[in-house]
């Protein structure tokens, strides 16, 4: 199963009408900036060989860049992105994060509000950047984001955006360089990694009935190694948890890829569902490790002598696709000033839990000229993965330090040092407060869970099935349907409740809610028998839901094991909106819903969009 350590932290205008030609015309430079705030990209979409942790495989490139390259924008910008798929496979590109006001065709949900970019084929998404911050982009096609399709992307700030750096320092001169380097951030994408391309372990886990919660790797910024640890190495490492999962089967040890076999996960299968096939699953999807000799990826931060200290501004990106991972850079202490693109008052931690698709910015301070290491360390049950990079911390015309930086965490993301402060993301305030009403318009409950095999997941109790050649819902939304796989929230209605339950035996899920971003009100261990928040306001402790200045998401984990995470969220945005778990097994298996905001007059797609046919760039 999709065992995750039960972890506790509470963590545009409209656009004119498009012509065809313009949605697949292509754009004669990666960026320009021509006039009148549009900012252009031309992506073309390969499949290529690469080794990002030394293995070669196949894998996505853009622009010959794995990861893709950092999309930048100005708040305000109209965006104009152009994808030109040169590889052999379907995409689609999401803009993760992106609220996408007034342009859901835009949003990149295959089947859903667009049609597949096909192989030779371009397409042209056209958007608003309302928000500022840091977010990404990656395929939503099946589970390519395992194969290298993501980036990272920035939303600068406009003038006169409230900041909250003053309540880390009042010194003026801090702040003009902490402004400075918000404005040069750094973004920083933590993935895991597999040796077997997406496709082909997709077909190998329907053969076995049975989710493989093994990876090959760490990467950050698309580089790693394969590390092979000796049973020795692994034993103080082993969690509780992995222990427990071990003791089910007599003699179980961990492979040497360092996670759990494959015949613990056969007997943790739901019951009346189809038996487990070990046989279908190839010996070098669990075993064969083969450490590799890499160089790791480094960051240079150079002070000039023009300056006397030095602020830098991190962009965390949680790009994993089933590992949930520490981070932490060696003897630093940053202040997490922004989650998911949304400042909040500055909390100060070193050590960072990376879910599935969120993203921290990180403000730190820098002093002594130092090889400063970043640690990133899986905290999963099923493996033992970890790797690490360089920030190379340079002061013009000083000698650099020769010491090694002194770690916060081990490979397992756990505490080795008393200094070590590990960030609480139950306790975030938006900056600035955030309003939200104290009533809703509408309360949804929805369960999570298994299906008949560790395969197959459910948002709302059925697995919903993934329909990427489908006309999309967008083009004929269906006013007034309500069911397991679909919530229609009628243009009257402007605040929504979500409440996602979780029944016992579950891991915990990263849940993304495309279109508009949702405000966290609580979660808690145990069964919601309630109908609203409400009523369960009634009946639970004073503090279990906040309702004054609750922090802003565009994705949040539930809790693992029996119990439930409550939200609330805007529906002022037409459209059709894609719920799930960010867990890449999870939503190939199911684990997804629709909201239709808005849909009941109907919604005005541009018929280039709508009569978008598959043409190659020009």
């Amino acid at each position: 199963m999709g065992f995750l350590t039960d972890f506790k932290v509470d963590f545009l205008a409209l656009l004119s009408f498009f012509s065809l030609f313009s949605l697949i015309h292509a754009v004669p430079a990666e960026l320009s900036h021509p006039h009148q705030n549009v900012r252009r990209y031309d992506l073309t979409v390969t499949w290529e060989t690469g080794a990002p942790d030394g293995f070669s495989r196949k894998l996505f490139k853009v622009n010959g860049k794995f990861p893709a390259p950092l999309l930048e924008f100005n708040e305000g910008d109209d965006a104009i992105v152009s994808v030109n798929n040169q590889s052999p496979h379907n995409i689609s590109i999401h803009y993760h994060g992106i609220e996408m006001f007034d342009t859901p065709w835009s949003d990149g949900v295959p089947g859903l509000t667009q049609r597949l970019i096909q192989p030779g084929c371009a397409f042209t998404y056209k958007w608003k950047a309302t928000q500022h911050g840091s977010y990404w982009y990656h395929s939503h096609s099946a589970s390519q984001l395992n194969d290298g399709l993501y980036g990272a992307l920035i939303i600068h700030p406009k003038a006169g955006t409230a900041r909250p750096y003053g309540l880390v320092t009042t010194n003026t001169q801090s702040l003009a360089l902490i402004e400075k380097a918000e404005r040069n951030r750094i973004p920083l994408l933590l993935g895991d990694w597999r040796h077997t391309e997406s496709e082909v372990e997709a077909e190998i886990s329907e053969r076995s009935h049975m989710e493989h919660l093994v990876f090959d790797s760490l990467l950050i910024n698309g580089k790693g190694k394969v590390n092979c640890l000796t049973p020795q190495q692994q034993q103080p490492l082993i969690t509780p948890g992995m222990a427990f999962l071990l003791s089910l089967v007599p003699n179980a040890t961990l492979t040497d890829k360092s996670c759990l076999p494959p015949e613990v996960y056969s007997i943790l299968d739901p019951p009346g569902g189809p038996p487990v096939d070990l046989s279908a699953i190839p010996h070098n999807l669990f075993y064969e490790c083969n450490p590799t000799s890499t160089t790791p990826h480094v960051t240079t931060i150079k002070r000039p002598r023009t300056e006397n200290e030095t602020w830098v501004v991190f962009d965390l990106i949680g790009a994993s696709g089933l590992h949930l991972n520490q981070a932490s850079i060696d003897e630093i202490n940053g202040w997490v000033v922004a989650l998911d693109g949304n400042y909040i008052e500055p909390v100060r931690a070193n050590v960072f839990l990376m879910v599935h698709g969120q993203r921290y910015t990180i403000l730190a301070k820098f002093t002594e000229a130092k090889k400063y290491t970043l640690r990133l360390s899986s905290v999963i049950d099923p493996q033992i993965l970890f790797a690490t990079a360089i920030i190379d911390f340079q002061i013009v015309g000083k000698p650099q330090s020769t010491a090694p930086s002194v770690p916060f965490i081990n490979e397992r993301g756990q505490n080795v040092s008393a200094a070590a402060i590990f960030y609480d993301g139950s306790v975030a305030k938006p900056y600035p407060p955030a309003v939200v009403p104290a009533t809703v318009d509408a309360t949804y409950k929805l369960t999570m869970r298994i299906g008949t095999s560790t395969n197959e997941w459910a948002f709302n109790t059925t697995a919903r099935v993934e329909h990427e050649a489908a006309t999309p819902l967008l083009f004929s939304p269906q006013p007034g349907l309500q069911d397991n796989h679909t919530i229609t929230v009628p243009s009257e209605m402007s605040w929504v409740d979500y409440i996602m339950q979780i029944p016992s035996g579950q891991p915990a899920h990263p849940v993304h809610i495309h279109g508009r971003h949702f405000h966290v009100l609580g979660s808690g261990s145990g069964a919601f028998p309630w109908s609203s928040v409400a009523e369960a306001s009634q009946h639970l402790p004073a503090g279990t839901f906040n309702l004054v200045n609750p922090q802003l998401r565009d994705t949040y984990y539930t809790p693992g094991g029996e119990g439930w995470l409550a939200v609330r969220r805007p529906s002022d945005n037409e459209g059709v909106w894609l719920v799930h778990c960010h867990i890449m097994s999870h939503l190939q298996g199911g684990m997804s819903v629709v909201i239709q905001d808005g849909t009941d007059g109907g919604i005005f797609v541009p018929p280039a969009y709508r009569g978008y046919q598959c043409a190659p760039q020009t």
